[in-house]
């Protein structure tokens, strides 16, 4: 066969995956280190998860498909929902794919903060959308008129983290409202992630407004991030339609089995959050004191603008064990570090460890200059 016939025959992706970027998993040989980068429970889940776990690892369990709704109906209950307003996803960004899967055509536009968790549009470009962004004003606000005046008639959905990633910034319970009324063809994603630790919620709303789809995850507080498992709310309408899309077994047994028995020992995920809180406090007094600025942060973790050092000062953090997130690809938030937020004694080792690097944190730098982040990009986190 003749290389210009080969060529002809090599088999080519959709138009919008062909745009994609790369994508930058999170780096390993993370294992041995004091992990403040993904925002991660820092001390683990609820020991009886592990005895549950350990209980459930047989080979008769293993060998059958899950079966869903016995722990539907205990998770829903748990979250104040009926069980036709709740699907369990494989993580939040499961939910994310649904959401794109069931309601986003191509040329859609999907309308974001600027910065913001970047799976929103990763996924909305698959689907062949376009992404408009809106960026906070300089104290850090989000309001109601800023978002309003961006929506359009090609907008098919936004997506709000509440609290905010990686600002850790809330929108205002008032602005939510003004928005799902005032568009109530759009669709809105209002992604409570941090829910734990904010303690802010429009969950009940989605009686009330049938444009509005909540998220949470059981990846933050309650310690299971490495099982992968999210949840999505929305009327029973809504809630039917991503139904139809979403995949028969998306979320494993050992995951439900093990979710339904951290919701048993909701007190140890609510000391946990208080004690980030807390220490959360404590970092932020600190950063007050060596006069470095932060952005407010409602989450378990503070984005902290450290200045052009903020590669070095994270590697140097690495080299003493402390693992911190830097965006060296991304020219807006470069300066920036984000510190997840654990106990007392990681607290006081962060503490620590920043104070021997004093010299490298250039005061001068300002987590309040939004205005550059207006052409903000997906692809800057996946390039």
């Amino acid at each position: 066969m003749a290389d210009r016939d080969r060529a002809r025959l090599k088999i080519e992706p959709r138009e919008a995956v062909q745009r994609l970027q790369k994508y930058r998993p999170p780096p390993e040989g993370r294992e041995g280190k004091l992990r403040l980068d993904f925002n991660e429970n820092t001390v683990g889940c609820a020991p009886a998860v592990v005895r549950t776990l350990r209980r459930a690892l047989n080979a008769d369990f293993l060998s059958c498909y899950p079966e869903y709704e016995e722990g539907r109906t205990i998770l829903a209950r748990y979250f104040g929902v009926s069980a036709q307003e709740m699907l369990i996803t494989n993580g939040v960004d499961d939910a994310i794919k649904l959401i794109c899967d069931t309601f986003v055509e191509p040329g859609d536009v999907l309308l974001i903060p600027a910065p913001t968790f970047p799976i929103y549009q990763f996924f909305h470009d698959v689907t062949g959308g376009r992404t408009r962004t809106v960026h906070y004003d300089e104290a850090l606000r989000l309001p109601a008129e800023r978002i309003l005046r961006a929506i359009n008639k090609r907008t098919r959905w936004v997506a709000l983290a509440n609290p905010n990633n990686p600002t850790g910034t809330l929108v205002l319970k008032g602005d939510l409202q003004a928005v799902l009324q005032a568009a109530p063809r759009t669709l809105f994603l209002v992604d409570e992630a941090y829910y734990d630790f904010s303690g802010e919620t429009i969950l009940p709303w989605i009686r009330k407004f049938p444009n509005l789809v909540v998220s949470r995850t059981f990846s933050k507080a309650f310690g299971l991030a490495g099982l992968r498992l999210g949840f999505l709310f929305a009327n029973g309408n809504l809630a039917g339609l991503m139904r139809r899309v979403h995949a028969v077994f998306a979320v494993n047994s050992v995951a439900m089995v093990c979710a339904v028995e951290a919701i048993r020992h909701e007190d140890y995920v609510r000391r946990y959050a208080r004690a980030v809180c807390k220490n959360r406090e404590r970092l932020c007094k600190w950063f007050d004191s060596m006069e470095i600025c932060y952005a407010p942060s409602a989450a378990n973790f503070v984005l902290v603008g450290v200045g052009r050092r903020a590669v070095q000062i994270a590697r140097r953090l690495r080299e003493k064990s402390i693992l911190v997130r830097d965006w060296a690809y991304d020219p807006h938030l470069k300066n920036y570090l984000r510190m997840t937020v654990g106990t007392s004694a990681q607290t006081r080792c962060l503490i620590e460890a920043l104070g021997e690097l004093r010299d490298l944190i250039d005061t001068r730098a300002r987590p309040y200059a939004w205005r550059d982040l207006v052409s903000y990009s997906a692809a800057e986190y996946f390039g």
